[in-house]
């Protein structure tokens, strides 16, 4: 009911998302988050997945909630590592809609 709640409700103006947590080890699984850069704003979030569901993706991310438009990047997230390895090497440089796109592992830094 909480998630319900919660989920979207803006916070600094931005709605946040809200999902359950385990700590089931069985349902950890290792995975990775790409970063997309130099995205066309035409770029919808069902043609990111369409180009990169091809090496399993799970989840995208490249439009303003608010608005529905392009915010110019876009992430992507893989269970595990040789998909997205296997995604940066096919799709990295190459290009979308006019636009040649930078593709890289999300870097994160200590403390988050």
């Amino acid at each position: 009911m909480l998630l319900k709640i919660m989920n979207q409700i803006k916070l600094y103006g931005k709605p946040i998302r809200v999902n359950k947590a385990t700590s089931d080890k069985k349902n950890l699984e290792v995975g990775a988050s790409l970063f997309i850069r130099n995205l066309d704003p035409g770029v919808s979030e069902k043609m990111l997945y369409d180009t990169f569901s091809r090496f399993w993706c799970y989840r995208t991310d490249s439009q303003d909630p608010d608005t529905g438009n392009g915010k110019g990047y876009g992430f992507i997230s893989y269970d595990n590592f040789d998909s997205s390895d296997a995604a940066i090497d096919a799709i990295n440089g190459q290009y979308l809609m006019n636009k040649s796109i930078t593709v890289s592992f999300i870097r994160v830094q200590k403390g988050w």
